[in-house]
């Protein structure tokens, strides 16, 4: 794994985001999108907003998503070995660029079909804590024609990536800006943040 992980450390590096197929197994995607859809099944997800705390809001114009938050202590097998995962990177991340992270959080997320996220930074204007976004995929045989692309912005360049289960993409959360194109079917994901608290 530890080869994985350079691969997007690297990514970083040369290009201010780092980005990898097949990150984790077929068979933990499946795991994970099926709770996903449990969660929605039983009404456990929210719509999004923008900004925390007092400054919380939803806006439909901004974002049209569907959230909900996972728990670090997971007694759900796959879960947990998603988050063991996250926690192994951020152990890779400290004793290989020194970046003093020492917490993470994430959250599942579903996008019905046509729903976006406007151009975005993910750290908060009043709390530096979030360092680095990371996105996990877990759509079905996406084909290019679905949409719901990730475009990140590079100054004058953009990026585009498709939502291929199994990908996940990797940038520094106060540097890069991006959004969520509006898909053509129900787009699936699991975002984090890995912080310094």
């Amino acid at each position: 794994m530890d080869e994985k992980f350079e691969w997007l450390v690297q990514g970083m590096m040369e290009h201010e985001y780092g980005t990898i197929d097949d990150f984790i197994s077929p068979a933990l995607v499946t795991s994970l999108r099926n709770n996903l859809l449990v969660r929605k099944e039983k009404g456990l997800m929210t719509n999004a907003g923008v900004g925390q705390h007092s400054s919380f809001q939803e806006n439909a114009k901004v974002r049209m998503d569907q959230i909900s938050w996972m728990e670090d202590d997971q007694k759900d097998p796959s879960e947990e070995s998603y988050h063991r995962l996250l926690w192994a990177f951020i152990h890779y991340l400290n004793s290989t660029c020194y970046t003093g992270l020492n917490g993470f959080e994430s959250h599942f997320a579903w996008y019905a079909k046509g729903s976006f996220y406007k151009r975005h930074l993910d750290q908060f204007k009043n709390d530096s804590g979030r360092k680095y976004s990371i996105v996990l995929y877990l759509n079905e045989q996406w084909m290019d024609c679905d949409g719901g692309e990730l475009v990140m912005y590079k100054g004058d360049e953009t990026i585009t990536i498709a939502p291929l289960g199994g990908r996940i993409v990797f940038f520094e959360s106060d540097r890069i800006a991006h959004e969520v194109l509006p898909a053509h079917r129900t787009r699936m994901s699991i975002a984090g943040w890995m912080k310094q608290i």
